[in-house]
């Protein structure tokens, strides 16, 4: 190791102190200090910055080895392995609830010393490791554009971006895991809680186009709910909500315009059709009159021109049909008489 690593040991009996001391020094550790009470512990904590801390779960003093590991941990975040006389079950409870990097039990074993030490550390570098990528990605998601937020499996929402803050109207930021349903509107709940529940049952991510109101305005929020397992075996899903609504908006108006400008086109196909048969029947009066080379070819011009008004007719009928699918389909356009 180029770098000691720094031991600070709490323990009530000397001799032990001494003796844990001596061994500690003998695997190439660097022995701070040896206290014997929680406050003490507390104290030089913050003074010291141990690598990591050996505590002595019973001790001198108003305050356990367990209380004073709790505030080390939660204000210092120092790894910090339990060490005890006592191996029953309500001491090891007691001690596993306060989250130890290990627990160690009198008389000392010197591999089982070292190898604990060693895994402590190493288990204490990958939860620093994770914190700053857990900071990255949440640093991400509030520079993102959609709603995100990671829910446990009984829907209680764990984190939420500030994106789905506003857009959902929460204000206050979220200080303990608070149910789905506290910020999702009724009207998007249960589509999205059944698409929740599928990826919990499954295993697999799904994307869905949600379709409801909200304020008294039509929403559309392509959504994306994806499975994660967390480094200690837990599941969650991670949700991410698009909204759409704008490119939909934007879509539908252009389908309206298309279909007005195809109303507009049938229409001027039946007064195309009204004004050529008009004259061309005058045309076809007038050249009958005469029995002339000159009129035999009018006349036959006239009913090549009446045969392309004649598909014209049928095309104005074919264009009935789809002028009726428009307005059954889309609700737009004319009946056709």
């Amino acid at each position: 190791m180029m770098d000691k690593v720094k031991i600070l040991v709490v323990e009530d009996e000397f001799v032990t102190g001494l003796e844990i001391r001596a061994r500690l020094e003998d695997l190439g550790y660097e022995v701070l200090d040896i206290l014997d009470t929680g406050e003490e512990a507390v104290e030089k904590a913050g003074v010291m910055h141990p690598d990591i801390m050996i505590m002595d779960i019973t001790l001198k003093g108003v305050m356990t080895g367990i209380e004073a590991a709790d505030l080390i941990r939660r204000q210092y975040r120092i790894p910090i392995i339990y060490l005890t006389a006592h191996s029953d079950e309500a001491t090891v409870q007691k001690a596993v609830h306060s989250e130890p990097f290990g627990y160690l039990i009198k008389p000392l074993e010197e591999r089982a010393l070292h190898t604990t030490i060693r895994m402590a550390l190493y288990k204490h570098e990958m939860d620093k490791a994770l914190i700053e990528s857990e900071k990255r990605y949440r640093a991400i998601a509030e520079l993102a554009e959609d709603s995100i937020f990671v829910l446990d499996n009984n829907h209680n929402i764990l984190f939420l971006n500030t994106h789905a803050k506003k857009f959902f109207g929460q204000e206050q930021d979220l200080v303990s895991p608070v149910p789905l349903g506290s910020f999702i509107p009724a009207s998007l709940l249960d589509t999205l809680q059944e698409q929740i529940k599928t990826v919990f049952e499954f295993g697999n991510s799904l994307r869905v186009t949600h379709n409801f109101t909200y304020h008294d305005e039509e929403i559309w929020l392509d959504s994306t709910i994806v499975p994660v397992i967390t480094p200690d075996g837990v599941i969650q899903v991670i949700g991410q909500l698009h909204d759409i609504s704008m490119m939909v908006r934007i879509e539908k108006e252009v389908e309206k315009k298309g279909l007005v400008q195809i109303e507009h086109n049938m229409e001027q196909f039946q007064i195309l059709n009204d004004r050529i048969r008009n004259p061309l029947a005058i045309i076809m009066s007038l050249a009958s009159m005469f029995e002339t080379k000159e009129g035999d070819e009018i006349i036959e011009q006239v009913k090549r021109i009446d045969n392309l008004v004649t598909q014209l007719d049928q095309g104005w009928i074919q264009s009935d049909a789809v002028r009726n699918f428009l307005l059954k389909h889309y609700g737009h356009g004319k009946i056709a008489e």
